[in-house]
């Protein structure tokens, strides 16, 4: 692990400062109310952030073109303005999908989108959402659930779920700079191998190739 770049206390008090008294708090609160063992702490959880973003973004990435194509097949390629798909949205997925078409209507002063811009739009959230419950009956993912993870017949619905559940409030954190260094990792991280496994091998190898997590994480403390 590198060093940090400095441990002077005019550098660590910047630091500090922009960080905010209430985000350094976390860290040094687990690091003993030691200023540089807080400042290493975070310097490490950046470094777990960065190593496992690429398989967040592989993962969503590959999960929501695979929902965005079931989605086509039941609704058509303009599924988002289909009214028997908008009615079968949740509440909180209608209001998801309502608010990301009228920003990108807003944003490109257009008022017919490319498919692939309200796809590209949506919410981690929303496509999940999409294998909860809430739509098992509708989609009948008891028996189709296999569309969108075509290579690991042992993933129900709810498997599928809850894993990548877990994995997008792992993304969100990420996303929001949050600590994530108190967090089980190791299961997160088999966690999105499985799950981005059975929807494509393509992207597992290329995330399990471009991924550093276990250089990181298993690099801490270092030496």
């Amino acid at each position: 692990m590198q060093v940090l770049l400095s441990h002077d206390p005019v550098i660590v008090n910047s630091m500090k400062k922009s960080l905010s008294a209430s985000r350094f708090q976390r860290y040094l609160a687990d690091s003993d109310g030691n200023d540089g063992k807080a400042l290493s702490l975070y310097q490490h959880n950046s470094r777990l952030c960065q190593s496992l973003y690429i398989y967040t973004q592989a993962w969503e990435i590959c999960l929501r073109n695979k929902i965005d194509e079931f989605l086509r097949t039941k609704y058509g390629d303009r599924w988002f303005e289909n009214q028997g798909a908008i009615r079968n949205f949740k509440k909180h997925d209608r209001r998801s999908l309502d608010t990301t078409v009228s920003r990108q209507k807003r944003e490109r002063n257009s008022t017919r989108l490319k498919a692939d811009v309200v796809v590209a739009d949506l919410s981690a959230g929303f496509w999940v959402s999409q294998l909860s419950v809430d739509y098992e009956a509708h989609y009948r993912w008891a028996n189709g659930v296999g569309a969108i993870f075509p290579n690991d017949f042992s993933l129900d619905r709810q498997a599928a779920w809850e894993i990548c559940d877990r994995s997008r409030r792992l993304r969100n954190r990420i996303a929001h700079h949050e600590p994530i260094y108190h967090f089980d990792l190791n299961a997160h991280y088999r966690d999105l191998q499985r799950i981005t496994a059975a929807m494509c091998k393509g992207t597992f190898l290329f995330a399990n190739q471009n991924c550093t997590f276990r250089e990181v994480h298993d690099g801490w403390p270092a030496e």
